[in-house]
Formats: structure tokens, C-alpha cells, sequence
């Protein structure tokens, strides 16, 4: 089998880097003032949040293309004092209006704003919380409604899952979505939040060796969502923190199948590399699923018995929130 050394060398390696970590910082430091302290904008303003797979600790490193690295992608909410009366529209474009007059280029989508600097590619989402009790809700501009939202309770509930699992949560996150970035099918979907459910619901939390616990992963995932593929339908996923909500509403069957399909051909291929001695043929296997960055193993040595899992639990870059009087509980 091959050594868990190797899975926590490769955990290290697609780690955001720091440089990567410190470009998102800067960036989101700034565009968050920028909200703050804006004239037109300050009088709706009550407060931001840094949201997504950064806050989470679930981002892995930027591609690389062309000898660059990428800018790393970060999420941004920003809680304004609309109310469930006003405009969806009307909520999303004025923080397009505010970020156009300090960034270019920007993009207004349905629920947010996106932001590309020289440090970072940031997406902005409005959200309102009108009763002051932690119900958030997000503006739709297709739909032209306010939609139940949570993204304080999606960063809770990884940190207590991760907890939970003696730390192994978040790794075997990033080396799901690794997996899902170096084997993209039909619009490079399910990602992002969505994987991190499917591997809560899915990963063994016992298992402390990383290889095996990365191909028990797959291996449940072909189970547990067999059945509605074979009906040609997307499993229903409850959010964890808001369960009426189904987060793979929207998902394509066709999406949905190309990432099954893939899932089910990976658990063989690691399955047979785990039951290898020889790590150079081991290594070749888990190069299918997981790419060149996968570490060779040592030139000489054997094949390494198993080893618990250490816990990897990466670098959380700095995030210096805004604390308004007076701020929901719950934000950064």
C-alpha cells in the first residue's frame, strides 16, 4: 500500500501558496473598504463577510496555464439594508454600480458581481438578513426573488465536520476537488460546496489513511447514487445548514452522469493502486486520478507501511473583517 507520507506530501503541494493566500488577502481587504467607505454605497452598507472555499479552508492552489498561475478565486458577501420588499435587481445592481467606478472589468450575473484585479478573480453577493436573527436571504435577478441563504452556516459546519472527522475533513476535500480539476466531464460540474457535502455524506470517518479514505469516497458515492442514475436523475442533496434547500437544483442529468460515470472508473483504478506493493506501478495509477503532481516515490526506498494520517490542515491567509456597531452575529 502506498505510505499515507505520500498523500500528506501531495496535500502539501496543492496547498495555496503563500504568495496566492496574501494576493486574495490584499485584494479582499480592499474591495471590502471600498463597500465600507463608498458615499453612494455606505448608506445600504451594514457589513461583509469572507465567504467561500477560503474562509472554508477547502481552496486548493490556482491552476497553472502557461507557465502562470492563475489568480486565486474569492467570495465575498456583503449583508446591505434592503429589505425582502425591494428589487432583487435593484440589489445586485448597485453593487454593480458601486464596483464599476473602482474595478475593470466587471460582470453582473444573477446573483452577483464578479471582480478580476492583477491579485485576485472576486465574486461579490449581495444578501440581506431582514429580522436580525440569522436568516439570510440572496437576491435572484432571473428569478426576481429573495432566495433562503446561509453562508455563515456553511463556514460552521465545515469547521465542526472537520472536527468532527479528527481533521481529515478538509484534506480529503481538497483532494476531491484536485480529483474533479484534473478529470473535469460535461461542464466541469458538480464543484465547490456541493463536493464538500457529497464528501461529508460520503467519506468514512474512521479511515485515517488518505489513499484509502480518498477511494472509500468514491466507492460510496457510486453506491449511494447509483440507484438515481440508473433513472436518469440527479440525487437530491439537502444543504447542511439549510435543509429545504436542495443544492444540486439546477445540476444537469447529463452533468450529474459524466461525473458518476467518472467517479465509478477512478474507484477501480484506486482500488488497484492501493493494493500494490510496487509503488512505482502504484504511482502510475494514482498519476490517472490525480495527476503529474502526485509524488514519485523516494528513489531506493521500498514500499512504506501504514501510517496514520496526520492531520493537514493548510494555512488560513489573514482576513481582517469589517466590525461595524452593531454587526449581525455570525460575520466576520
Amino acid at each position: 500500500m502506498t505510505p499515507n507520507a505520500r498523500f500528506t506530501e501531495f496535500l502539501a503541494d496543492i496547498e495555496p501558496s503563500p504568495t496566492t493566500k496574501c494576493n486574495a488577502s490584499s485584494a479582499h481587504t480592499k474591495l471590502r473598504a471600498i463597500l465600507r467607505e463608498d458615499p453612494d454605497f455606505a448608506p445600504i452598507h451594514k457589513n461583509t463577510l469572507l465567504s467561500g472555499s477560503y474562509k472554508r479552508d477547502t481552496a486548493i492552489r490556482p491552476r497553472i496555464k502557461n507557465g502562470e498561475t492563475n489568480r486565486p478565486d474569492v467570495d465575498i458577501i456583503v449583508l446591505t439594508n434592503h429589505s425582502l420588499f425591494s428589487s432583487p435587481i435593484d440589489a445586485v445592481d448597485d453593487v454593480f454600480d458601486v464596483l464599476t467606478r473602482y474595478y475593470t472589468p466587471t460582470n453582473r450575473q444573477s446573483r452577483s458581481v464578479s471582480v478580476s484585479t492583477g491579485l485576485a478573480d472576486m465574486d461579490v453577493v449581495p444578501i440581506i438578513e431582514p429580522d436580525n436573527d440569522g436568516t439570510y436571504y440572496i437576491p435572484d435577478r432571473n428569478q426576481q426573488q429573495w432566495l433562503l441563504t446561509n453562508p455563515p452556516g456553511h463556514t460552521a459546519w465545515t469547521t465542526e465536520t472537520n472536527t468532527m472527522v479528527g481533521g481529515r475533513f478538509k484534506p480529503l476535500v481538497k483532494m476531491f476537488k484536485w480529483w474533479r480539476r484534473e478529470n473535469p466531464t460535461v461542464s466541469k460540474r458538480p464543484k465547490g460546496f456541493v463536493l464538500e457535502v457529497i464528501t461529508a455524506d460520503c467519506m468514512n470517518r474512521e479511515e485515517t489513511h488518505y489513499g484509502e479514505l480518498f477511494v472509500q469516497l468514491l466507492e460510496t458515492i457510486v453506491e449511494r447514487y447509483a440507484y438515481s442514475t440508473s433513472l436518469g436523475t440527479v440525487p437530491q442533496i439537502s444543504d447542511p445548514s439549510l435543509p429545504e434547500n436542495n443544492i444540486t437544483d439546477g445540476l444537469s442529468f447529463a452533468a450529474f452522469q459524466g461525473f458518476y460515470n467518472k467517479v465509478k472508473n477512478h474507484a477501480v483504478i484506486g482500488r488497484e493502486a492501493l493494493s500494490l506493493d510496487d509503488q512505482n506501478k502504484a504511482t502510475e495509477k494514482w498519476r490517472m486520478l490525480f495527476g503529474s503532481r502526485f509524488p514519485k516515490p523516494p528513489a531506493g526506498k521500498a514500499a512504506g507501511l501504514l501510517d496514520p494520517a496526520p492531520t493537514v490542515t493548510g494555512m488560513v491567509f489573514p482576513d481582517h473583517p469589517v466590525r461595524p456597531p452593531n454587526k449581525p452575529e455570525g460575520f466576520a
